[in-house]
């Protein structure tokens, strides 16, 4: 191993704060890996977490990979270094299984560079008695884990934290070989083992039938978390390197229940579980005691915690700073506002979506331009000098003038803003984050096609020119091309897993490996699904019916969308 990457990797241990560090005598392994770099990995909640759950078990060890930096990966090579696990530095082939947490859809490609890296097969077939179990958590593992179904023994589908501790006691009471301990796990709720589904396509391409084997279930059902209030969702290991390490993170809760009919977190985590006040309360508690300063509130609508008041008092009697990474426009409170500017926050951030109100309710997300001026007024009462919004182009029943309105919505926001607080002091900065849609499984536009990376870079060039005049405005975006390899990759079936071994062989590359792909790209992203067809992911049960999707994605591209209350109806 280099002793250049050693260093480091101690280095990076020791400005860490709740390392766990075990002794591997007669203790059941697990390589936790984030396949991102370890700035990126380390403010995952969920990734950190896990790496708790199952330390906290008395017969195992768990120790946490990361994909390694660029100049890292060539000091490998140069080496001949593999990836080994921060607390021993011991290699991935070291450890009786390896979990990938995977958050990203673009991660997929440095999961197999790092299997590769690591000289285990990246496909499941193909591997042996000794190499390691491969299995994969995450966001990505119960929306569609299909494009990496051939390089997985297992994938865990759903909230992991009861889930884990039943995987290792399956392994503890019942592994004598791969194969055998495999079946037994297809049997367990919330287990997926790819091999034991058989995947036949139609001479058209469509996906026929997938069909279970040896007695796997024939639908996978999602794993839910009972009790919120049964574990606590914390910041494990805190590090300076981290994007939130300067606080402590905590998660009010699961799911959140507006409904927006593009975003996949509000589907596949009903039904919204909240977290009570005294749970909360007593881990806000323990991090004062800590010596924590300021804690980060996670969710994915914190702002819509039905106990926001109690809790932002809880906040202050223990003597924190308050942060929130997003918040509504139409559940804004002074009260809330006023938390966040004693916190020392700089800048509030809010997701408008869309430009025009038409649009924000086909997509049901039912913000006035009305909240907006409030919250920017709101941001101004408070002193709080810059505001940051979200917004998406490429929805579907978008059209150009739906674009133009996202720069004259951020003239109109900046007349408000600019006006001088109680302080006498100007605005700062807006800021225009765009992204780009992606069509999503289990959402109701997972039948809507990819709006294609050149029609989103001239609308990009729309939104940049239209702002050009202003002088505190600044816009942000990804790279158009970037958001179609996600579409790729999050409506793919196991045949993209072809481009995916491509793209890890060219060492990332996924460009050229798109070019050489003999698959149709296509095919998955730009091309408007019936609702007749069956979809890859259609063998899992996350908890959303389709045909209430149907109906969703029907009312979308009604000629007048309808009003939020109607949106709700029924479901």
């Amino acid at each position: 191993m280099s002793w250049k990457l050693k260093r480091k990797a101690q280095a990076v241990l020791a400005e860490e704060q709740g390392t766990v560090r075990k002794d591997w005598g007669g203790k059941i392994s697990v390589a936790l890996v984030y396949p991102n770099t370890y700035a990126v990995g380390m403010s995952n909640l969920g990734f950190q977490t896990i790496y708790r759950h199952l330390n906290a078990i008395p017969d195992v060890v768990c120790e946490r990979v990361f994909l390694p930096d660029p100049e890292d990966l060539d000091e490998m090579r140069r080496s001949q270094s593999v990836p080994f696990s921060l607390e021993s530095l011991r290699t991935l082939t070291d450890f009786h299984m390896v979990g990938f947490s995977v958050t990203y859809e673009g991660d997929y490609i440095n999961v197999l560079r790092l299997l590769g890296l690591a000289g285990i097969p990246l496909r499941a077939a193909g591997r042996q008695p000794h190499d390691p179990l491969v299995l994969m958590g995450g966001v990505c593992a119960f929306s569609n884990p299909e494009p990496m179904a051939p390089f997985m023994d297992f994938v865990v589908v759903g909230e992991g934290e009861e889930l884990v501790v039943e995987l290792i006691a399956a392994y503890r009471d019942g592994y004598r070989d791969r194969e055998s301990f495999l079946a037994a796990l297809a049997a367990l709720d919330g287990v997926y083992v790819p091999a034991r589904y058989e995947v036949t396509h139609g001479a058209d391409g469509m996906l026929a039938r997938v069909r279970a084997l040896d007695g796997a279930p024939g639908i996978v059902t999602k794993r839910r978390l009972r009790n919120v209030n049964a574990f606590e969702t914390v910041a494990a290991v805190k590090t300076p390197q981290a994007e939130y390490g300067h606080m402590a993170l905590l998660e009010v809760g699961k799911g959140c229940g507006r409904g927006c009919r593009f975003c996949l977190e509000g589907q596949v985590y009903r039904p919204v579980r909240h977290r009570s006040v005294d749970a909360l309360r007593e881990t806000v508690a323990q991090m004062a005691k800590s010596g924590e300063k300021r804690v980060g509130l996670v969710g994915a609508c914190v702002s819509d915690y039905p106990w926001i008041g109690d809790l932002l008092k809880i906040v202050e009697e223990n003597g924190l700073e308050l942060s929130i990474s997003s918040l509504r426009a139409d559940s804004l409170t002074p009260d809330l506002v006023a938390a966040l500017a004693r916190g020392g926050h700089r800048t509030l951030t809010m997701a408008p979506e869309a430009g025009t109100e038409r649009l924000r309710r086909a997509i049901r997300k039912p913000i006035t331009d009305e909240h907006l001026t409030t919250a920017c007024d709101l941001v101004r009462a408070h002193g709080i000098p810059n505001l940051k919004t979200y917004f998406m182009i490429g929805q579907p029943t978008e059209t150009m003038e739906d674009i133009e309105a996202i720069p004259e919505l951020a003239g109109r926001m900046l007349d408000r803003l600019r006006v001088l607080d109680p302080s006498g002091r100007p605005f700062g900065r807006l800021t225009l984050s765009i992204s780009s849609f992606v069509p999503k499984p289990w959402t109701p536009f997972q039948w809507a096609p990819f709006d294609g990376a050149a029609s989103l870079q001239t609308k990009l060039e729309i939104i940049k020119h239209g702002v050009r005049s202003f002088s505190n405005v600044r816009v942000l975006h990804e790279n158009p091309r970037e958001a179609a390899l996600q579409a790729l990759l999050a409506r793919g079936d196991r045949r993209v897993g072809e481009f995916l071994e491509l793209a890890a062989s060219y060492d990332g590359d996924w460009r050229r490996a798109l070019r050489e792909w003999d698959g149709d790209s296509d095919f998955y992203t730009t091309r408007r699904r019936s609702l007749e067809e069956w979809l890859p992911w259609d063998h899992f049960d996350v908890g959303v019916k389709k045909v209430g999707l149907a109906r969703e994605w029907e009312r979308a591209q009604a000629e007048d969308a309808v009003t939020p209350v109607a949106a709700g109806a029924g479901r």
